[in-house]
């Protein structure tokens, strides 16, 4: 047996099950004994981002070379560019499960309608970089186009 063929039995499987007991009582103990810190990683994007300005400032000087002059970096932009780099990536890496699935042909023009959508937005995305609209139609495109693909191999 194939990898192919159990991806295609996991994907037979159900998605949801019933469990056998109320499961929410220890749900909650452990979130209240081990609640997890709220993450942030457009701070840590732009803490990075900062660093490597820093460091290259430090090189540069350190060189004895003037540092070069830089343009104003609008923060806004650089947690936008970032995190569309993140969707696509998680998108990309999503998708890839389906990869070679069959495709119904009455969903093609609804699936090639959405990917050209993703080009316009990342298009209106590189033209307004601080965009956070652009960033959340990118995120609601991905998730209706993978949404989609689900459907259409899963039935």
């Amino acid at each position: 047996m194939t990898e192919t063929d159990l991806r295609w039995q996991l994907r037979q499987l159900p998605r949801e099950m019933q469990p056998g007991r109320d499961l929410w009582p220890g749900i909650a103990q452990a979130i209240e004994r081990h609640p997890e810190p709220r993450r942030r990683p457009w701070v840590l994007s732009s803490l990075a981002m900062a660093a490597s300005m820093v460091l290259v400032a430090g090189l540069a000087f350190r060189q004895g070379q003037p540092a070069p002059a830089a343009a104003p970096v609008d923060a806004s932009a650089l947690v936008v560019a970032t995190q569309s780099r993140q969707i696509t990536d998680e998108y990309q890496a999503a998708l890839r499960q389906y990869k070679g699935a069959p495709v119904p042909a009455a969903l093609a023009p609804a699936i090639g309608e959405l990917d050209h959508s993703v080009v316009q937005i990342q298009r209106a995305i590189a033209a307004s970089p601080d965009s956070v609209y652009l960033l959340e139609q990118l995120r609601k495109t991905y998730s209706r186009r993978l949404e989609l693909t689900q459907r259409a191999v899963t039935g």
